[in-house]
Parts: structure tokens; C-alpha cells; sequence
């Protein structure tokens, strides 16, 4: 994601498609047009945590709900970037949890 002006984010659509694939591979979706939209919604919400603080809800993987306020603005956390050597999948959505003070993620399909 890049940012073009101070309240827009260009999400790419690349990573949504294989977002998409990758959820409806996995068979957490009835059809691919399902798992489009479940892309593009866990892929509108990291636009919006990029610009600000956001509240939303999704699955544990032990079935629990949780709601989160999560962001991506580097302005509203500080963090020293350790790196892991790797990327995450494109299904998986990592934010800055604000309640936790800890990075957190979840999965596309997940989200609520």
C-alpha cells in the first residue's frame, strides 16, 4: 500500500487477488467471488489502519471473538523493527494493536 495524499491509501490489487485465491484454496469460502469480497474488505481496513486508529472484529483460531483497535499509522506507535527475514502470506493482515502495544495479526477470512 502506498500513501497519495494525506487521506487516501492505493491498496494493491494484486495482494488482494492472492488473498482471494489463497482463502478460497483453503476452502473458508463457498465460492471465489466470496473470498473477493473477504479480500477486499480485510484489504479496505489495512488502508484505513494506515491512516488512523481502527476498531474491528474478527475469529480467533480457537473460535473466540475478539475485538481489536488496530493501526498501521508509524506515527501513532513506536516500534524498533527486529525484521523476520520473511513476508507474510497475503492472507494474513498484521496491524499495530493499541490496547496490547504488540503487533497482532489475523487471517482475511477471519474478519467480521
Amino acid at each position: 500500500m502506498n500513501a497519495t495524499n494525506n487521506n487516501q491509501v492505493r491498496i494493491n490489487k494484486s495482494m488482494v487477488m492472492k488473498a482471494a485465491w489463497m482463502v478460497f484454496a483453503k476452502k473458508e469460502a463457498g465460492s471465489f467471488a466470496e473470498a473477493l469480497k473477504k479480500a477486499w474488505k480485510a484489504y479496505k481496513l489495512k488502508a484505513k489502519m494506515a491512516l488512523g486508529v481502527v476498531s474491528f472484529s474478527f475469529k480467533k483460531t480457537n473460535g473466540e471473538l475478539r475485538k481489536a483497535v488496530g493501526t498501521l499509522a508509524r506515527n501513532l506507535y513506536q516500534y524498533d523493527y527486529k525484521g523476520t527475514g520473511y513476508a507474510s502470506p497475503a492472507n494474513c493482515i498484521r496491524y499495530w494493536d493499541v490496547e496490547k502495544k504488540a503487533f497482532r495479526s489475523f487471517t482475511v477470512s477471519s474478519l467480521l
